[in-house]
């Protein structure tokens, strides 16, 4: 029996040079159009499975792989077309844990050969190398991207990282966002700041430091009283750059309180006699927020000048980026609806604002038993 199928059935045959058995079929293929693959078995029962899976493969139209990268270079080949698509940021995380821990693991492993016990041992070896859980969970989920990639351009069929489990970090420390009295504090401690209206801004709205940094006089409207948050700056590749966002609700307009607009407007007057002849004032442009040269503000810098007025004023030491929290927790305990602290912030989702950003504070949490104290009481 010669074990030749149909026209389009591919074939199953010996080779007589060495015995193997030989499985081929036409099927697409991942380069484009039709070509003949080949698979070997050492039996005829193996070549036949062989055949079956490329034939299926075909009839759901996933093209076969003809020559596999090895992982190294699919890595190369998966950063340079992400590089455009995702933040500066992110980027640099996605090529520094394959630099550093992915590639000396298994970049050498065949893409379409990866296995889920490889993706493990490389899990295993980072930590007896003795790197901490976020640090493995961080390289974990960029293997775990990188093939869902391979998967919808149908170079493997299955994204092994996703049946490879990681331990899970301990939980952050949660930081205490200011307090009422703490904001108010804060708030008389900056007056007269040269740049008291960018912390205002930062606490009263709840803006991130980069979307801060990035706003321009054409954000500002007083007359209708609102401020529009369209960008953000951050530095990457050596310059700072504007860039889009952190998400589509981050592009929003909000009202500005009384005490946001009079401190802008202050803050523009003092813009217009920079520069300007005696008596004839200029209508500032640009940036909102610069140093006194004039440039943008690099966006850690502001994060440092933050720590210098807590320590200045004997208060206590928060992240700038407790500023927002705090916003958001203030906001929250007021009874606003948590949809429209969502969209003043510019969270993606409300779980966001409630689970994050929404801190309850002891105080909080002691006034709602008091009262549910009084409503119980005789």
């Amino acid at each position: 029996m010669s074990g030749r199928n149909l026209n389009g059935e591919g074939s199953v045959y010996r080779r007589s040079s060495d015995g193997k058995w030989v499985a081929a079929a036409y099927v697409p293929v991942t380069t484009g159009g039709r070509r003949r693959v080949v698979k070997y078995g050492a039996s005829r029962e193996e070549a036949n499975a062989k055949l079956r899976d490329v034939l299926d493969k075909a009839a759901k139209n996933i093209p076969a792989v003809t020559k596999s990268p090895t992982m190294a270079g699919f890595f190369e080949e998966w950063l340079t077309h992400l590089k455009p698509l995702v933040r500066p940021s992110t980027w640099v995380g996605y090529e520094t844990n394959v630099r550093l821990h992915i590639n000396p693991r298994i970049g050498k492993k065949k893409l379409t050969a990866l296995s889920v016990r490889d993706v493990r041992l490389m899990v295993d070896g980072m930590r007896a190398d003795g790197h901490k859980p976020r640090v493995i969970q961080y390289a974990h989920a960029t293997v775990r991207a990188a093939l869902e990639h391979a998967t919808r351009e149908e170079l493997v069929s299955r994204n092994v990282a996703k049946l490879v489990r990681v331990e899970r970090p301990a939980k952050l420390i949660e930081h205490e966002p200011m307090t009422v009295e703490e904001a108010t504090a804060f708030l008389q401690a900056v007056r007269g700041d040269r740049v008291e209206a960018m912390w205002t801004v930062i606490l009263m709205l709840g803006l991130r430091r980069s979307e801060v940094c990035a706003l321009e006089w054409e954000d500002v409207d007083f007359g209708r009283g609102t401020l529009r948050v369209a960008k953000s700056l951050h530095r990457a590749g050596g310059a700072l750059r504007e860039l889009p966002t952190k998400t589509r609700r981050s592009n929003r307009t909000v009202p500005l309180p009384s005490r946001v607009r009079y401190a802008l407007a202050a803050h523009q007057v003092r813009a217009q006699l920079v520069g300007a002849e005696p008596g004839r004032p200029t209508r500032p442009a640009g940036y909102v927020f610069v140093t006194r040269n004039g440039t943008p503000f690099e966006p850690r810098n502001v994060t440092r000048m933050f720590g210098d007025l807590l320590e200045a004023n004997d208060m206590r030491s928060v992240r700038l980026h407790d500023l927002r929290h705090t916003c958001v927790s203030l906001l929250l305990a007021l009874g606003v609806h948590p949809r429209t602290v969502m969209e003043i912030v510019g969270h993606s989702a409300i779980e966001m604002t409630m689970n994050v950003y929404g801190h309850v504070s002891l105080d909080t949490q002691r006034a709602a038993l008091d009262a549910l104290d009084d409503e119980l009481g005789a």
